[in-house]
């Protein structure tokens, strides 16, 4: 049998930022990603990991070296192109939600679907609410997301981010607003999402909660991978 390629292939990527003064914030990083597999980088501030996040995902393709997703070279791809590749690819879940306040839930959760023009109206309604019901939340689909609390803020964003059934679920410190019990639910969602649905799921944080709930940790210190755990 054919052994599954990985998801994610990162060779020798490198980044400088020049101001205010030089500084290499990736240096010569090597990371794969298998698919089905919840990785999460963590490292001190100012270490990198954010910003290869940043560089994994697509949002930053101003890097040296090459990276992979899904078998695309992303510097491949014209601005188009990665747009549409972004959208139907990968699911993001950021500290703030980012939810549009006047917008309802249902509707909030629909745009990335809206976008991507696959399914009509009716089917979009309807994964939207299968999302919605998955992350517990279907009872507030047509209040306003600024009436909801913070922690159902933020499964709604998660909720949003699966709506395009995305390959990489991207998360950057996506607890770091929430308090205890609500941490520990978003997490129990994404333990979920990995071992139910063999969602692949890369997260930066600084909560090590999520360290214990991982099937690897990766340890960036000064723009270099200093560790691999696999948990």
């Amino acid at each position: 049998m054919t052994q599954e390629q990985p998801i994610i292939v990162a060779k020798h990527v490198s980044k400088i930022f020049t101001d205010p003064v030089e500084f290499r914030v990736l240096d010569d990083i090597n990371l794969t990603v298998d698919r089905g597999e919840f990785v999460v980088l963590v490292g001190p501030s100012g270490s990198g990991k954010t910003t290869l996040m940043y560089a994994l995902s697509t949002l930053d393709t101003e890097y040296e070296g090459t990276i992979t997703v899904d078998g695309t070279d992303i510097k491949a791809l014209n601005p188009n192109q990665l747009a549409q590749f972004r959208n139907t690819t990968i699911g993001f879940v950021f500290q703030f939600h980012y939810l549009l306040p006047d917008f309802t839930v249902l509707d909030n959760v629909s745009l990335p679907a809206i976008k991507a023009g696959l399914w009509s109206p009716e089917e979009i309604e309807e994964r939207a609410m299968k999302n919605l019901t998955l992350l517990g939340v279907a009872d507030q689909a047509r209040k306003r997301s600024s009436r909801l609390s913070g922690g159902q803020q933020q499964r709604v964003a998660i909720a949003r981010a699966l709506m395009n059934n995305p390959k990489i679920l991207f998360g950057d410190e996506p607890t770091g607003n929430l308090d205890t019990k609500n941490t520990a639910l978003v997490l129990d969602i994404l333990q979920d999402l990995k071992t139910e649905f063999h969602q692949t799921i890369l997260m930066v944080t600084h909560d090590m909660q999520f360290t214990e709930r991982a099937d690897r940790v990766v340890a960036i210190r000064d723009g270099r991978i200093i560790q691999h755990e696999q948990q």
